[in-house]
């Protein structure tokens, strides 16, 4: 056989061997249900089905019927495995009272033996919470240990993105004690501060987000758990306090007035620059902090300032942020390379604004102020 026929002949044997492949996966049955049941039963820890039962319910989170056709599903199919997943469900349908009944309805039917930890669920005991903090006031991240069955430990976060309103952008679930999930995150973690709080005012803070509009894109697996977390979260003692607003605007204005009798604030005169100052600090959060992000929120997009704000002073905000950052985070302690990487998106963000600003002041007849 020449060369040129073996080499045609090992080509067309990869050929084939790469279509026979392509048939072996295609023919390879897709597992069931109950397949996936099995293995999350199978490793061990209650974090994989319960995880499982909120994926079920977020699937028809928005759609009665959807969720009603998911029941039928689970109640069609008599085994261990289905009967263990319809009992995470019915526990986990804390706002269906009626398609909880009608689980635990079909659950009484059966006669299943199921791991303890799945009857024990409406027990589960919530010891402690924690509150993570960025030092630049974006995020909070609200960390509550939990305890199954007297053994199983579990680890459920959320965070509560402080950009756009409050409202939760990101959670879930970890089969690890809560210290440590808390220390393998602060080994990758920096400029955070770490805070105890009563389960009473975690409960108190996630329910207030919960509510909270998120026009923030959100992590993709935050509203598989939603289902998971609103159920322990109910399980939480009541009664806590809310979050407070981060700003004490008497507190606000003593950093203004102190940041005004600077050097750094020389260049700004006109009273109105102190009348900007306290605009942009009129939001929930500290003013003695500033993120890359809020920067983007205060001058990035199209700004309105009071009537009394000249176009000429309104012109000056991303200087008058220049000079005021630096100065507030000396007053907070923020490292230097924090405070570098918000003036930098200050310096990418200055022309755009200043253009934004002269472009709506001549749609309104305002351009002859300056």
């Amino acid at each position: 056989m020449s060369d040129k026929r073996r080499a045609r002949r090992a080509k067309q044997d990869r050929r084939d061997a790469r279509r026979a492949k392509k048939r072996n996966l295609e023919n390879r049955a897709e597992p069931t249900l109950t397949d996936i049941v099995r293995r999350a039963m199978a490793r061990g820890h209650p974090a994989y089905l319960l995880d499982l039962a909120s994926r079920a319910i977020h699937a028809a989170q928005w759609d009665t019927s959807r969720l009603d056709n998911i029941l039928t599903n689970l109640i069609g199919m008599r085994n261990r495995e289905t009967t263990a997943l319809l009992a995470v469900v019915a526990e986990l349908l804390v706002d269906e009272p009626a398609a909880q009944l009608r689980c635990r309805q079909e659950l009484a039917e059966r006669n299943e033996h199921l791991p303890r930890w799945i009857s024990a669920l409406p027990r589960v005991e919530a010891y402690r919470a924690v509150r993570r903090t960025h030092v630049l006031g974006d995020a909070d991240e609200l960390v509550i240990g939990a305890r199954l069955d007297g053994h199983h430990e579990l680890t459920v976060a959320v965070e509560i993105d402080h950009n756009m309103l409050s409202g939760i952008v990101d959670g879930g679930v970890v089969p690890d004690p809560i210290d440590e999930a808390l220390a393998r995150v602060a080994e990758s973690s920096t400029d955070t501060d770490v805070v105890e709080m009563s389960l009473a005012d975690a409960r108190a803070w996630i329910e207030n987000a919960f509510i909270k509009p998120t026009f923030m894109p959100t992590a993709d697996n935050w509203p598989l758990y939603r289902p998971l977390v609103q159920w322990l979260v109910q399980r939480l003692p009541e009664g806590g306090t809310h979050r407070s607003r981060a700003v004490d605007w008497k507190a606000a204005e003593e950093l203004c007035d102190a940041f005004f009798a600077t050097d750094a604030a020389a260049p700004f005169t006109d009273h109105s620059h102190r009348d900007l100052l306290l605009e942009l600090l009129d939001d929930d959060r500290d003013p003695s902090r500033w993120s890359a992000a809020r920067v983007e929120g205060a001058i990035g997009g199209t700004q309105y300032f009071d009537d009394w704000i000249p176009l000429e002073v309104a012109l000056d905000a991303p200087d008058l942020l220049r000079a005021f950052i630096p100065f507030a985070h000396a007053q907070s302690g923020i490292r230097d390379e924090l405070t570098s990487q918000t003036v930098a998106v200050l310096d990418e963000l200055r022309s755009s604004y200043k253009r934004e600003m002269l472009s709506q002041a001549e749609y309104l007849g305002l351009d002859d102020a300056v």
